[in-house]
């Protein structure tokens, strides 16, 4: 089943699409844009090849006695396993495969003795966390457009457009300027909710990390610097951690009664061609996930920096607003917090440089006049 089929073209998009108004920053659409649609399409990739494919095939042996499919199923069902001994040793000479080698299991002085074994029953679920991971990377997106509640595109008045009739731009930029006036030390909380999703993203990619290495027998950690390591070392002297956590080849016992009575065990080869996708889809999650990692480190840091440094408030708007003049941004921060100057941030991302440079200088004449009514009076003026 093709990806066009599992995944619609017009979704894909969703990636790339372009806000009419724009509520948050690049790293906090790393988390609900990018990182849920790639979870998303490998969750629907290994529901596809798992459902409609063959995601495990077993060599049978030859008597009849158990069908193929029967042999199939349970060896999916209950799980294969490889044995660490032989991981190291030469495919073709002393093992079919990396960790296909004879099991011996005995009872030696009254002790059950048995080689050590790597079992692999996850993949049976894979496609599942990965659904349910991404869902989680979208719960503070939701979050945070439950509680933003279109307040930046009901405050922008049409003036992210660049050309606007008179009348309507001068009452936009009028409402605007009265709205943020009189707003002052009073959006505490909406920057406070913007700042606690932040800080859930960084949480929440931090335990799905953890998570994701207890789900595969902890060898995700380092997974991806161990894949580096392995195809850039002498790989006859390293385990191929692709082949250790992802075997295509695997061993799978089969027990069931004999005529006697007896219990007949039967060792099975086992293809599992989906991990063929899976090695190779974790070594990018793994890379992906550090890098989302360290942007969310960054941007917490960033943010706290900019609730105590008033000047770097001040550096970073004016750097990306040139048009507006500096005296008139000084004047406004000076006379605002954090949470204010978080909202202005907002509307310097939406508003059309010239519409946000008049505002700014009418909020900033308002500020300095502190009068309601003379403000008025000028906008009037202003139309006449």
């Amino acid at each position: 089943m093709s990806l066009a089929k599992l995944v619609p073209i017009s979704r894909l998009k969703y990636l790339t699409k372009i806000r009419e108004v724009t509520i948050d920053d690049l790293t906090f659409r790393l988390h609900y844009r990018f990182t849920f649609s790639f979870l998303i399409i490998g969750s629907l990739l290994l529901a596809g090849e798992q459902f409609f494919g063959k995601p495990i095939q077993c060599i049978n042996v030859k008597d009849g006695t158990v069908p193929d499919a029967v042999i199939n199923s349970y060896c999916w069902i209950e799980g294969t396993f490889t044995l660490p001994k032989g991981l190291m040793k030469i495919i073709g000479y002393e093992v079919s495969a990396p960790g296909v080698e004879q099991y011996k299991e005995f009872v030696e002085e009254a002790k059950h003795v048995k080689d050590e074994v790597i079992e692999h029953s996850y993949y049976q679920w894979v496609g599942v966390v990965l659904f349910l991971q991404a869902l989680t990377f979208y719960v503070a997106h939701l979050l945070w457009k439950l509680w933003e509640k279109n307040k930046m595109k009901d405050i922008i008045n049409d003036l992210n457009k660049a050309i606007l009739e008179n009348e309507k731009k001068t009452t936009g930029k009028s409402n605007l300027v009265t709205y943020l006036y009189k707003s002052f030390g009073r959006n505490s909380s909406y920057a406070f909710r913007y700042f606690l999703c932040e800080v859930w993203n960084l949480v929440n990619v931090i335990i799905q990390m953890m998570f994701i290495n207890w789900f595969l027998g902890g060898q995700f950690a380092s997974y991806g610097l161990d894949v580096l390591m392995f195809l850039d070392g002498d790989y006859s002297e390293r385990v191929d951690p692709m082949a250790k956590t992802f075997p295509k080849m695997t061993k799978c016992t089969f027990r069931r009664f004999g005529p006697s009575g007896d219990i007949v065990k039967t060792d099975h080869l086992c293809m599992l061609p989906l991990n063929i996708l899976n090695e190779k889809m974790y070594v990018v999650f793994w890379f992906w996930l550090y890098l989302v990692t360290i942007f969310s480190s960054i941007s917490i840091i960033r943010r706290l920096i900019l609730m105590v440094f008033p000047g770097v408030r001040y550096f970073l708007l004016s750097k990306f607003q040139r048009l507006a003049e500096p005296k008139d941004l000084q004047t406004i921060l000076d006379q605002s917090t954090y949470a204010d100057w978080f909202v202005i941030h907002l509307l310097s991302k939406n508003l059309d440089p010239m519409h946000f440079r008049d505002v700014m200088r009418d909020l900033s004449k308002k500020i300095k006049d502190g009068d309601d009514s003379n403000y008025e009076k000028q906008v009037n003026d202003t139309n006449v």
